[in-house]
C-alpha cells in the first residue's frame, strides 16, 4: 500500500459515512439538552470521535491477530448493533413519553447525559466503524492508524 491522494479520500469519505449515526445522536441529545455549553459539546464530540478512532483500530488488529476465534462470532456482530441501537432508541422513546408530563419545568428534565449512557451511544453509533477495521486490513499499521485517526477527526468535526 501506498500513501496515495486516494488513501486520504477514501479515508476522509469514510469517516463521513461512518459518523452520520453520531450527527443524528448528537442531534437528539442536543435536543433534550438544548443549553449544552460548548466545552459540553466538545467533550461529547470528543467520546464519539474516541470510539470512531478505536474501532476500526479494533478492527484491525482483530484480523491480523484473532481472525479464528472472531470469524466464530462474526454473524453475531450485526445482531449486537441491531441490539444497541434498538436498547438506546427505546430508551430514549420512553424517557421522551415519561418526561414530557412528569417533569416538565424541573430540574430533572434538563439533566444532562450521564456518562454511562455517552459511553453506550458511543459504542452503538461505532459499531459500524468495527467492520471498516476488518476492510482495512491489507492496510500496514501505519496507514490504518492515519486513516483511524482521519475518522475520528471527521467525527469530531
Amino acid at each position: 500500500m501506498t500513501w496515495t491522494a486516494g488513501f486520504f479520500l477514501n479515508s476522509i469519505l469514510l469517516g463521513f459515512g461512518l459518523t452520520m449515526d453520531a450527527f443524528s445522536i448528537s442531534l437528539a441529545n442536543g435536543l433534550k439538552e438544548p443549553g449544552m455549553k460548548p466545552l459540553r459539546m466538545l467533550s461529547v464530540a470528543g467520546v464519539y470521535s474516541g470510539f470512531q478512532f478505536a474501532m476500526p483500530m479494533i478492527g484491525w488488529f482483530c484480523v491480523h491477530t484473532v481472525m479464528q476465534a472472531l470469524h466464530a462470532i462474526e454473524p453475531f456482530i450485526p445482531w449486537c448493533a441491531f441490539l444497541l441501537l434498538l436498547y438506546i432508541g427505546g430508551k430514549m422513546v420512553l424517557e421522551g413519553i415519561r418526561g414530557s408530563s412528569e417533569n416538565e419545568g424541573s430540574a430533572v428534565a434538563a439533566a444532562s447525559l450521564s456518562i454511562g449512557t455517552l459511553v453506550l451511544q458511543g459504542i452503538a453509533t461505532s459499531i459500524d466503524a468495527l467492520s471498516v477495521g476488518f476492510t482495512i486490513a491489507a492496510y500496514p499499521l501505519v496507514m490504518a492508524f492515519v486513516c483511524a485517526l482521519i475518522i475520528a477527526l471527521v467525527t469530531l468535526t
